[in-house]
This record gives C-alpha cells, sequence and structure tokens, in this order.
C-alpha cells in the first residue's frame, strides 16, 4: 500500500473586527451579534447597508433596466422586427448549465411570442465551443435567417463575417472576455447586428459602465428576453403572462449564475435569492422537479445555491461533457445509457434544430419540456450520465496524479496532456488538482481531438489571470479563450513542451509568494457551543452563499475527539495515489468533537483521508487537542445544528 499523502497546512486569515462596533450595531439593528460580527468583518460598517444586504428581494427595484445594457435594446428591435418579419431564429447556445439556461430563456422567450424559434447545441467533442462556420452554413440550409448566440461569440470574429456572407443576421450575447489588441488594449468585436455584453460597450468599442458586470450568460439572456417581451408588447411593463414567465426565467438565471460562479452579489444575488425562494421552489421547470427527484433533494423543505452548485448543476453539465459517445469505452451500465441516449436523440423535441448528436441539447430539453412522460425520462438518464461522469474522473486523476508525482513535482504550474483522457471532463479534475497542489493546473486531451483541447483552473483567489498567461503564451496556442480563474484553449501536441515552458516561465514571474499559501479566511473565533438553531439561523440570512459572499467559516481552539472518526457515506474507490485503503471506502470524513462540556457532530465531503490520519495522532497521544476551521450548518433530515469542518490542525496547547 502506497505512503498516504499528509494533509497540508493552511494559513488561517482572520478578518478584522470591532467588538464595540458589532455591540452598537447589534443593538441599532436588533441582528443577532454574530451575523453582525461577520457583516462587519466583511465591510458592512453601517446600519443601512446591513438591512439592504439582508432586506427582501423586489425585483422591480432591485434589478437594472435593460436599456442600462448597451447593445440590449438595438438586439432586441432587431429580434422584435424578425418576429414580425416571421424569420426562423436559431438560438445558438453553450454546453455547460450557463449555456443550456440561456438557451433554454431565449427559446421559450421568442415561443411565447409566436416566433418561428429553434435552438442548437454544439457537440463538445465534434464541434467545440462556440460558433463555427460549419454550424453556421448547417443552420443557413436549415433555413434560419437570425442567430442569437448565448454564452459565446464575443471571440468569434471569422465566423461573423462568415455568418453576414451568407446573409444571416446574428446577434451575440455573451458574458467572456473579448479579443484585444496586444498592443493598444482597444477591443475588437465581431461584426454582429448587435453585441449584448454586460462589460461590453459595442457601440463606442470600449468597455461598459453597466453597474453589474460580472452577470453570467444567463442572466444575461434575462436582460435580453425582458427588453423583447416589453418591446414585443409596446409597452413599458409586460402582460401578465409574459411577466410570470420572465418570473419562471429567473430560476434558469439562477441555475447559470451559481453554476458558473460568478460573484453572489449585486443583481447576481438578487437573481439568485428571489429564485430560491420563489422561482426555483414555487415554479420549476417540470425536468427539473423530476431531477431533483432522482437526484434525492425532492424531500429537502429548500433549495440552496449549494444544492445548486453541488447537485443539479454537475448533473446538468454531465450531458454537455459528452460522457458517452460512440467510440467511448463502455461496461455494460454505460452501453445501457448510450442505448437510451440514442434514443433519446432520434426523437428530438420540437424545437430543437434537426440532426443534432450533442447530449447536451437534452440538457436544454429538460429544461423547456411541458411534456410528463418527455421529462421523466430525461431526468434519470441525465442522472446516470453523471455517475458515468464521476467513473472518466476517477480514471484520469489517477493518472495526472502519476504524471505530476513522476515527471512535473517542482513546476511552477502544471501542464498535463494525455491520449487517453475525455475532453469533457478535464476542468473538473484540474479544478481538484489545483486545490491539492495549489497551483494552476492546464490538462490537455489528445485522443481523437486535432488540436488538442485543454482545459484549465487557477489558485482560488489569485491575483493572476488565467487570461493573461494564456495570452501571453498564445503562440503556441491555436485558440484560447475564457476568464482569470478559468480558461480553455486549443494546441498542436508538438507545441505542449514549449508551451509548458513559457507557460511555467510566465507563473513563476507574476504568481506572488502571497499567492502561493493556501489559505482560509476565518469569519470569528466562536466555540463549539455557539453551534446553535438560533445563530445558524441568523447566518442563513445571508444567503444565497457562492463565489463572493462565501458561507462563514469560524474557528475553535483546543478541542479533542469524542469518539474515533469513522468514513461515511457512498462507498467509492479511492484514487491509488492518494494513498488510501485498496477496498471500497466512504469518501467523507464524520467524527464528535467535545470542547469543554459541549459536543458537535462534524462531517466533512470528500476528505475521508482525514480519518486515517487523525485517528493515528489520537492514538499515539489520547489527550491531542485540535483547532478547526468549520462552518455552522442545519441538517435539515436530523433536524439540528452540525459542523461542516473545512480544516483542521493540531493545537499549540497540545
Amino acid at each position: 500500500m502506497e505512503k498516504r499523502k499528509t494533509k497540508e497546512i493552511k494559513e488561517w486569515v482572520p478578518r478584522p473586527y470591532d467588538s464595540q462596533l458589532v455591540m452598537n450595531l447589534s443593538k441599532q439593528t436588533n441582528l443577532n451579534p454574530v451575523l453582525v460580527q461577520i457583516l462587519t468583518g466583511r465591510g458592512m460598517l453601517d446600519a443601512d447597508r446591513m438591512i439592504r444586504f439582508l432586506a427582501p428581494v423586489n425585483l422591480s427595484r432591485d434589478l437594472y433596466a435593460p436599456e442600462r445594457m448597451s447593445g440590449c435594446l438595438a438586439a432586441a428591435e432587431h429580434i422584435v422586427n424578425a418576429l414580425k418579419e416571421k424569420k426562423r431564429i436559431t438560438i445558438f447556445g453553450d454546453y455547460d448549465v450557463d449555456g443550456m439556461t440561456a438557451t433554454a430563456i431565449l427559446t421559450k422567450t421568442i415561443q411565447n411570442l409566436h416566433g418561428e424559434v429553434n435552438y442548437y447545441i454544439p457537440n463538445r467533442l465534434n464541434e467545440g465551443y462556440g460558433l463555427s462556420s460549419s454550424s453556421i452554413k448547417k443552420l443557413k440550409e436549415d433555413g434560419t435567417r437570425m442567430i442569437i448566440t448565448v454564452d459565446c461569440g464575443i471571440t468569434s470574429l471569422q465566423e461573423a463575417e462568415y455568418a453576414r456572407e451568407l446573409g444571416i443576421e446574428l446577434i451575440i450575447t455573451d458574458h467572456h472576455t473579448p479579443v484585444s489588441d496586444r498592443d493598444t488594449g482597444k477591443l475588437i468585436l465581431p461584426n454582429a447586428l448587435a453585441i449584448v455584453h454586460p462589460r461590453v460597450d459595442a457601440i463606442d468599442d470600449k468597455i461598459s459602465d453597466y453597474p453589474c458586470p460580472n452577470l453570467c450568460g444567463a442572466a444575461v439572456a434575462l436582460k435580453l428576453a425582458w427588453a423583447v417581451a416589453r418591446m414585443a408588447e409596446g409597452k413599458t411593463s409586460t402582460s401578465p403572462k409574459m411577466r410570470a414567465f420572465l418570473i419562471h426565467a429567473v430560476g434558469l438565471a439562477a441555475l447559470g449564475t451559481v453554476a458558473d460562479v460568478v460573484p453572489l452579489q449585486d443583481e447576481n444575488r438578487v437573481i439568485v435569492r428571489f429564485a430560491l425562494a420563489n422561482s426555483l421552489l414555487n415554479d420549476p421547470p417540470m425536468g427539473l422537479k423530476y431531477l431533483n427527484e432522482v437526484a434525492g433533494l425532492h424531500n429537502n423543505k429548500r433549495i440552496t445555491s449549494e444544492d445548486i452548485g453541488f447537485t443539479i448543476a454537475p448533473r446538468l453539465n454531465a450531458a454537455g461533457r459528452e460522457v458517452l459517445h460512440p467510440n467511448s469505452v463502455k461496461d455494460e451500465e454505460d452501453e445501457a445509457n448510450w442505448q437510451t441516449a440514442k434514443a433519446l436523440l432520434s426523437d428530438p423535441n420540437r424545437l430543437a434544430v434537426a440532426g443534432q448528436m450533442g447530449l447536451g441539447s437534452l440538457g436544454v430539453e429538460l429544461l423547456i419540456t411541458e411534456q410528463q412522460s418527455r421529462a421523466r425520462e430525461l431526468a434519470p438518464f441525465i442522472n446516470n450520465l453523471n455517475d458515468s461522469r464521476q467513473k472518466i474522473e476517477r480514471k484520469i486523476m489517477q493518472e495526472a496524479l502519476r504524471q505530476i508525482e513522476s515527471d512535473y513535482r517542482d513546476d511552477s504550474a502544471y501542464v498535463l496532456a494525455s491520449r487517453d483522457w475525455h475532453p469533457g471532463v478535464l476542468g473538473i479534475v484540474a479544478g481538484r488538482l489545483t486545490e491539492i497542489y495549489f497551483k494552476p493546473v492546464i490538462m490537455i486531451a489528445l485522443k481523437n481531438c486535432d488540436p488538442g483541447t485543454g482545459s484549465g483552473r487557477n489558485i482560488p483567489g489569485s491575483s493572476l489571470s488565467l487570461y493573461d498567461a494564456f495570452e501571453h503564451c498564445s503562440e503556441y496556442l491555436e485558440r484560447f479563450g475564457g476568464h482569470a480563474a478559468a480558461a480553455g484553449l486549443g494546441i498542436k501536441e508538438g507545441n505542449i513542451p514549449a508551451f509548458r515552458a513559457a507557460f511555467c516561465d510566465y507563473i513563476s514571474e507574476h504568481l506572488s509568494e502571497k499567492d502561493k499559501i493556501p489559505k482560509i479566511t476565518v469569519d470569528g473565533e466562536f466555540p463549539l457551543a455557539a453551534v446553535t438553531n438560533q445563530n445558524v439561523s441568523a447566518i442563513e440570512q445571508m444567503a444565497p452563499f457562492g463565489s463572493g459572499n462565501p458561507r462563514p467559516i469560524f474557528a475553535a481552539y483546543g478541542v479533542s475527539l469524542a469518539e474515533p472518526a469513522r468514513r461515511i457515506g457512498k462507498k467509492t474507490k479511492p484514487v491509488a495515489s492518494a494513498g488510501t485503503h485498496p477496498e471500497l471506502v466512504g469518501r467523507t470524513f464524520f467524527a464528535r468533537f467535545r470542547q469543554f462540556q459541549t459536543e458537535r457532530r462534524a462531517i466533512a465531503f470528500g476528505s475521508g483521508d482525514w480519518v486515517e490520519e487523525i485517528n493515528e495522532l489520537v492514538a499515539k497521544n489520547p489527550g491531542m487537542k485540535f483547532d478547526i476551521a468549520y462552518q455552522m450548518v442545519y441538517n435539515d433530515h436530523l433536524e439540528q445544528s452540525e459542523i461542516r469542518l473545512i480544516d483542521w490542525r493540531i493545537s499549540a496547547d497540545k
């Protein structure tokens, strides 16, 4: 058995706060002191700001009018004219949750306005991301006269010209980073009829002044849907029927917002907070309701942003990852799923462009179908795809760990490649490797890919931009795009060594020493006795939690194990290089911690390896004390508050 890898030491960084200010603001606002300490530590230093942050959402008050986004009204006018002229409109989407939900929003909007509309989701493996000349040609032959992109298109310079040559009207809605001149910084934008982008003013070729620039693609689509509905109905407001749909669409936009990990601040917070309390609770898409059922969420009293991020989004994303395809290696279960996939694709939704073979189109169909029988077929199939995705991930993870440990351990970043990897899941594995090694990771699939397809993930919270790093090394790349935190690329196999050297040099030069140290931001020191239903309820007022508004983390010092820790949860075969036991094991850490007279239940998902390490320490020293970083959460099933363990270390007063 291989030696188990010990837990990495992380720096705990406390948020500063003023205890007197906390006391005063708690009295002034009548808010829980624990909640007030968290909010002041996060920069909310006056009562009015706290009250606004916690106040119930009002969409008409809290969402910015669509006309504030550059290009939105122009795009809406062109779409309404196309509706009047009965032109066929194709919504061209992307195969991730953001792209699927954005596609669903605009497809249903135009359908509700009695337009001739269909949707197209490219196959990740055969067509790749975004517009392509081949797909534009196919749509032209199919009768499309207007293409509206969602969650893609801002870098499609050549494709936009090709669409114009074919006489297709092109409207681009996107939120990704546009192309710019490396010398002047001037934006280089596609020659489209209109561009709707929260960070781009296409009219003046400059950065937009839209107040919430970090919207996801689905939220941009929601803005355009709102503008189209108002303009089509000739009103400053929408009809009751259209308003009901737009409220439903807020739920779709919330799925995209959480799944795309944009900051849950400003409008993004409004969208997700409203959806969790209204759209997704009272009027979810039929298919989503059945997906929640097969995923085990149907008995939950509420849906949270964490349910979206960790349960719903991975399942929808599994469809777009094309984990099943004709040439893939399949076990008996995968083969059964593939036969189901072929049957579903052979009988597509009437709004889908005919002949699509990408499974991502089935994700869109799940979100828009109004047929109960079809929803019942799609939901378990997409849930099963997630199981296939997890099997593929585990295999790739094993090989990636072997590459790192044998060839690249001391590199400043990891550029890994293989002819055996499935390109659809590389981003997930890259993200996990980044968490393990705290270095940027690029993973490249070469099997049936020419050029190779790569996906990269950055260190969480790093000041370095992965997109900028790719731009610096672009001489070795066929294509690239994305964000500071996550980006994708195309590269010829022969260029990988030169790219690896250039990329690692860039990271060494631009990644600060501060960025290289894993950190946990702690919102306050609270003993285990503070983990109460009252405090948890107060903290939940801050929800939804996610990027830009993380669930608070607390520290407790000098705690001990009340009983040996153990593994729980679904059993799975561990990754060999992680050094766990070879038999099937639970991946979740479970323990009971004691501090003075208080005991609390603690779990840590995906951290089963901690069990052996902490038990060995206590076996050697039964009086061993630990410091823990934790979150206070409420377990709906057990109806009690508990600890979600984030990190632990041997206490200084051990």
